[in-house]
């Protein structure tokens, strides 16, 4: 048997209590997280294993937060979802597969998004209350991931939404703003 997917990084954080956590890989080694979910009030839908009132937010790659272990992305997306009242989370990226490094991405033979992703985001998003696009600044050769994954959500009607923008237009990271930032539509990166 071979060994699990390592993605690297150091810092895996344990569940806040009452915070339940569930993933969902794929893969040789489950080197592709297709879905994080975290639920901390009405912790299951009767139809779903999604939380019922639940915010999508849609970043760049996963990196070491499993079902029981968060890490310093997921702990905040958690603070931000709770302190704006949802029940629960729902994190997806635009590349699926688990690197803390993002240049990992872009190493020769690696396939940044599996086959399923795009089509499991836009499933995903018809149940979420809100969107929340938060990759970051990108590498070129990341930039179509976005684009596809922006393009596909609109054409399914979707608002988004976003902690700001960076300077090239890209909706920012939630580790990269303060604590008390607040939601406002992303209008997309200019043409």
């Amino acid at each position: 048997m071979n060994a699990p997917h390592n993605p690297g990084g150091k810092t895996r954080l344990r569940l806040a209590d009452g915070v339940a956590g569930d993933a969902m890989f794929a893969g040789p080694n489950d080197c592709y997280r297709l879905i994080l979910t975290r639920k901390w009030i009405n912790l299951f839908n009767a139809y779903t294993w999604l939380p019922h009132n639940f915010i999508l937010w849609i970043c760049k790659n996963p990196s070491l937060a499993e079902a029981n272990v968060d890490d310093p992305s997921s702990n905040r997306m958690i603070d931000f979802s709770m302190e704006w009242g949802f029940d629960g989370l729902v994190l997806m990226n635009i590349a699926d597969y688990r690197a803390t490094d993002p240049d990992d991405l872009l190493k020769p033979g690696v396939v940044p998004r599996s086959n399923g992703n795009l089509a499991l985001i836009r499933d995903t998003a018809k149940h979420a209350q809100r969107i929340v696009c938060a990759w970051g600044n990108l590498h070129p050769r990341l930039v179509p991931l976005a684009v596809d994954t922006e393009s596909a959500l609109r054409a399914d009607r979707h608002s988004l939404y976003c902690l700001g923008v960076n300077a090239g237009g890209t909706p920012k990271h939630p580790l990269f703003v303060r604590g008390d930032t607040q939601l406002t539509e992303f209008k997309g990166v200019p043409a």
